[in-house]
């Protein structure tokens, strides 16, 4: 993102407060003896100790409200919410070191972003949009430089595809929530697409993560940092979908994803390291995947689908994958719904306190 705008710096001083005692004298009067004067002893004590007032310098601190900037501090924080006076009343503060927040294309949408690189992007930045209302995005911590890798810049994004270079799918994205706490970065694995970027918190249309379809009222929130691409949290292409990640990720395609359907749930309470790895509930309404255990296990609840936004190919409903083993030390599975060959739905695979591989999948009513 190029950002051209003029820069006004406010410089901030702080005062030193020093400590001495000095007493005069003059020819035929008497003069206290600094050997014994313990203010002397004092200013000799501190002398050199106090640091030099510091010079001017910029906060890094830029808020927006419905297009006209309400502070800008000089530095290189970005806060944009369209053009003066749209009538969106959208709200956006970047503070950090080359930190974006971005909030438009609708009414009452809100950004924030925290720390180096960070990037909080909400609602539509296509041009003239309108439909993307109620939208939030929150980024808390430090990126690297988006410069310096191949993918998108990682952040948070909650709206339309068009905040991350996309295309919007048809109809509107509103009520998305996507919160990213954690520092970001590139990953140690060399193979395709390699380093990093696409990776944060992702909530509302599919196309924020190469998929179509809008979203509203979904809600990712990611806590923990991500090395590599493409990684985090996603609730997309559907209403009301939910994911959530506590943990780390170093690799490729890994976090937790809700997606394809209605009210799907993927909640991933562990780490990730294998790549393509995580918690997955979707293609279909109302399935729930779980994991509260070892690193790199997998839950996935939910069906598979042939053609996006077709919902006759969208063949998994209601089913239940969860993972509960908080102890062990080997990665478990547990799957639920459909295959790539046969539906299923209204399937319960559970793995409770003990390592296991769970499976209910191609019919109907399986636990």
């Amino acid at each position: 993102m190029v950002n051209t705008r003029g820069i006004a710096r406010l410089g901030m001083l702080a005062v030193g407060l020093g400590i001495g005692a000095a007493v005069a004298s003059t020819p035929g009067t008497a003069a206290a003896d600094s050997s014994s004067d313990w203010l002397s002893s004092v200013d000799s004590l501190v002398s050199g100790a106090l640091p030099a007032p510091a010079g001017p310098s910029a906060l890094n601190l830029d808020v927006s409200w419905d297009g006209y900037t309400l502070y800008d501090s000089g530095g290189s924080a970005y806060a944009y919410t369209g053009v003066a006076g749209n009538g969106n009343y959208d709200f956006a503060i970047a503070s950090g070191a080359d930190s974006t927040a971005v909030a438009q294309g609708g009414y009452f949408d809100s950004a924030l972003a925290n720390g180096t690189y960070a990037l909080a992007e909400a609602g539509d930045s296509a041009k003239g949009a309108t439909g993307s209302n109620f939208d939030f995005a929150e980024d808390i911590g430090n990126n690297p430089d988006p410069t310096t890798y191949p993918g998108a810049p990682d952040g948070a994004y909650a709206g339309a595809g068009s905040l991350i270079g996309g295309v919007d799918s048809t109809g509107t994205d509103s009520n998305d929530t996507a919160v990213d706490i954690g520092n970001n970065g590139v990953s140690t694995d060399t193979s395709f697409p390699g380093d990093g970027g696409n990776t944060g918190a992702f909530a509302g249309d599919g196309q924020l993560v190469g998929l179509s379809g809008s979203g509203n009222g979904d809600s990712a929130y990611d806590f923990g940092n991500n090395n590599g691409f493409g990684d985090g949290p996603a609730a997309v292409d559907g209403n009301y979908n939910f994911a959530s990640q506590s943990g780390s990720t170093d690799g490729t395609n890994e976090g937790a994803f809700a997606a394809v359907g209605n009210n799907n749930t993927a909640v991933a309470d562990t780490s990730y390291t294998d790549n393509g790895d995580g918690v997955f509930a979707g293609a279909g309404n109302g399935n729930f995947a779980e994991i509260d255990g070892p690193d790199n296990s997998i839950a996935s609840a939910g069906g598979t689908t042939t053609v996006l936004n077709d919902p006759s190919t969208e063949v998994g409903n209601n089913s239940v994958a969860y993972i509960l083993d908080p102890f062990g030390s080997t990665p478990d599975s547990a799957l639920a719904g459909s295959t790539n060959s046969a539906a299923g739905s209204d399937d319960l695979a559970e793995v409770l306190f003990i390592h296991g591989n769970a499976a209910a999948q191609g019919a109907d009513f399986l636990y």
